[in-house]
């Protein structure tokens, strides 16, 4: 592989993975202000959004690169991608709507949630639209809270009925009031409910994450530097009427406490106690991956191993982490070897996240994955958009269709061995792709 065909897939994959994560409220905007000035095409605002993200993850590549790439590079074709969808409005009244509101609704970040095979959510923070299907996706409800107030929106989604909206004024308006409000439907969007507010003192919502229909966490983010970031936890047993504050990372070292050093990914709770937050650790240190068993009060060193050959503080990240059920988990480490390259390892768990086991490396160009069970799971090539199936927990893979984006595939998930959904990109928005034989043909349901 050529230098310039490795940084165009590391690239496409830290795309990917950023569009899942919410940003710090005002980097991307100071960046594109010193680099473009207000007035911005498309590309410039890939360009800003790639810049953001390299920077972030202290990789050092030349922004004539990223500039070259972003303008000049062609990205591998793929079969073009038609709507088929149709929006109906919610089968509740509605208020009339916004007419600034964009006629497409899922411009990023962007995020989805299919229940089942049926049933499932997909959400657009940058345009501030919910919407809902029961038909498998070939048409989607628009169940939008009418009432919220706008602002940076963070959305969860737990179930068929259940799902919280955390919605700030600060970023985006930059008003000093941090407060976040938030917003829950019980009876799948029909009817939304201001249920609660955060009493942020600082930063901006990054992540909500909820077990069942009672215990929930939000975090704040507080702001990323030279490769460190500071993130605030707010937990709820209420479902989101009241919450306090947990934990806050900080410089001390003291046992129990999150480091300010690395940058956190969302967290992720398997029980009402039992949580990690992974990161990466740009510049060493590695690998970031921390732990509670008091529902996030405090918070230790995993201590991972790490694959043979690699020193322990390592450069290196952590993503997709995900459970399949209370016992079987997976999560991704991405590392950069002394040869300069990047190799990923998927890790494991049987027991609950009570230990965590390095396997088998992934496919070239593969960086994030989805397991159904302890067996089956599929990757995804994310310089060609191919998804490729393991059948044996990883140690074997099979390449089986492309999604159609003519961009990055932002996400995937598969409700069963047949049925699957992709987010894919284009420059209008992001898309909606289903597959219904394992991931071997794709059609777009939800395209601009």
């Amino acid at each position: 592989m050529s230098k310039r065909d490795d940084f165009e897939s590391r690239l496409r994959s830290y795309l990917a993975h950023g569009a899942r994560q919410s940003p710090s409220p005002d980097l991307e905007e100071r960046i594109r202000m010193r680099a473009f000035g207000r007035r911005l095409g498309w590309p410039a605002q890939l360009l800003a959004a790639a810049a953001v993200l390299v920077l972030a993850l202290g990789l050092g590549f030349a922004a004539r690169q990223v500039r070259l790439l972003g303008l000049n590079g062609s990205p591998t074709p793929s079969p073009a991608v038609s709507p088929s969808a149709l929006v109906k409005p919610s089968a509740e009244p509605t208020a009339t709507p916004d007419p600034r509101r964009s006629h497409y609704p899922l411009l990023p970040p962007a995020s989805m949630h299919m229940v089942n095979h049926s049933t499932g959510w997909a959400a657009g923070s940058a345009t501030n639209r919910i919407l809902r299907t029961t038909d498998g996706g070939t048409h989607w409800n628009d169940v939008t809270p009418q009432d919220a107030t706008a602002g940076t929106w963070i959305t969860f989604f737990l179930d068929a009925n259940n799902a919280w909206l955390a919605s700030s004024l600060q970023s985006a308006s930059g008003s000093p009031d941090t407060a976040v409000e938030i917003y829950r439907t019980a009876d799948a969007g029909r009817t939304w409910q201001r249920v609660g507010v955060v009493p942020a003192d600082r930063g901006g919502p990054s992540s909500l994450d909820f077990v069942d229909a009672s215990h929930g966490w939000l975090t704040m983010q507080l702001g990323v530097a030279m490769g460190s970031e500071g993130i605030a936890l707010y937990g709820t047993q209420d479902g989101g009427a009241t919450w306090s504050k947990l934990s806050e990372a900080d410089t001390s070292g003291a046992p129990g406490h999150l480091p300010l050093s690395c940058q956190k990914a969302a967290p992720v709770f398997l029980t009402s106690s039992i949580g990690w937050v992974p990161g990466t650790c740009s510049a060493g240190g590695g690998p970031f991956l921390y732990v509670t068993h008091d529902g996030g009060r405090s918070w230790n060193d995993a201590s991972l191993s790490v694959p043979v050959g690699f020193a322990p503080s390592c450069m290196c990240g952590i993503n997709s982490l995900r459970f399949s059920d209370s016992q079987n988990g997976v999560f991704v480490l991405d590392s950069y070897g002394a040869d300069g390259v990047q190799h990923d390892y998927l890790y494991a768990t049987f027991d609950g996240g009570a230990s965590w086991m390095p396997r088998a490396p992934l496919p070239a160009n593969c960086f994030t994955v989805d397991f159904l069970s302890a067996a089956a799971g599929w990757t995804l090539d994310a310089k060609h958009n191919t998804i490729q199936y393991t059948g044996d927990g990883g140690q074997h893979w099979s390449a089986l269709g492309t999604v159609p984006s003519s961009q990055v595939v932002v996400d995937f998930q598969f409700v069963n061995s047949a049925i699957g959904w992709a987010m894919g990109s284009e420059t209008m928005g992001d898309t909606l792709i289903k597959t219904v034989d394992g991931g071997r043909t794709w059609t777009a349901q939800l395209a601009p």
